[in-house]
């Protein structure tokens, strides 16, 4: 896996954004969408490691209301997804 994943980091967080926008915006009232981190996932009990993991918070009125959790394997494609 290329470990220089810092050269890409808007490309992953747009990756996620569209992952993202495939769930239901409306139901999930979310108003803003802030990239938070990118990480190197190498050992983890429920999903397939060695992969990427971007985190994306959703804002509301200037409040958090949630988490998006998408994991890429070493050639941007999709591994997982966590919601909440």
């Amino acid at each position: 896996m290329d470990l220089n994943i810092v050269q890409y980091k808007n490309e992953y967080y747009e990756l996620a954004q569209e992952y993202l926008k495939k769930n239901d915006f409306v139901e999930l009232n979310i108003v803003e969408i802030i990239p938070k981190s990118i990480s190197i996932l190498i050992d983890h009990d429920f999903i397939p490691t060695l992969c990427i993991e971007i985190k994306l918070e959703f804002y509301k009125n200037q409040i958090k209301s949630g988490n998006y959790f998408l994991y890429l394997n070493e050639n941007k494609e999709f591994v997982d997804e966590f919601l909440y």
